[in-house]
């Protein structure tokens, strides 16, 4: 009989002194328990949140190649750490006919109840959109109430006249976008939108 291949994928900090084993050991038992041919790990470890998980961006590659059909975690926060990244990543992997367990949450993503899991996961992803949207909309709205009394306003700040003038004045003389630009230091959209009627 065939066993299905599988690998296991950990993530730990080097800041947090972490040991790549203490997932690892666990899910080779796993691997084992279940039959499964383990025919690889991929281990990222990670020093801070702007490190590229380069064994991570390797098993995909290796998925979409067709060299295993199981992927086990530890726990899904090894994996993603946010739900639409988890959602890309999960949808990624099924669109390779590769599926996902996860040992800590006692998640199989290959059966119904698994699958019914990622529909919740969709579900708290568009909350998390949705929130984080209203926060932007709320923190918007109280700078400019306030913009009375601190000076901020929203958008781009409109040029003074003189420049615009100066802008009207190169440009009747010949001069090029790139030459009233650099002349009164100024970006050339910010010259482009003067010449347009826009400030």
């Amino acid at each position: 009989m065939n066993q299905v291949k599988a690998v296991a994928y950990a993530r730990v900090s080097t800041l947090l002194k972490q040991e790549p084993e203490h997932q690892l050991v666990p899910i080779r038992g796993v691997a084992t328990n279940r039959e499964f041919q383990l025919v690889g790990e991929y281990v990222d470890r990670i020093t801070g949140s702007a490190d590229r998980r380069k064994a991570l961006d390797q098993l995909v590659k290796d998925a979409r190649m067709g060299k295993f059909k199981v992927v086990i975690i530890f726990a899904l926060d090894r994996l993603a750490r946010d739900t639409r990244f988890l959602l890309n990543l999960l949808h990624e992997l099924d669109g390779y006919g590769v599926t996902l367990i996860s040992l800590r949450e006692s998640i199989d993503l290959g059966t119904p109840v698994g699958r019914a899991v990622t529909q919740i996961l969709g579900a708290i992803a568009e909350l998390e959109k949705s929130l984080i949207s209203e926060r932007i909309k709320t923190a918007l709205a109280v700078k400019k109430m306030t913009a009375a009394d601190t000076g901020w306003s929203c958008g781009r700040k409109p040029l003074p006249d003189e420049t615009v003038e100066q802008v009207k004045t190169l440009r009747a003389n010949g001069k090029s976008i790139r030459e009233i630009s650099r002349t009164l230091e100024i970006g050339k959209t910010s010259v482009e939108r003067i010449l347009k009627g826009r400030r």
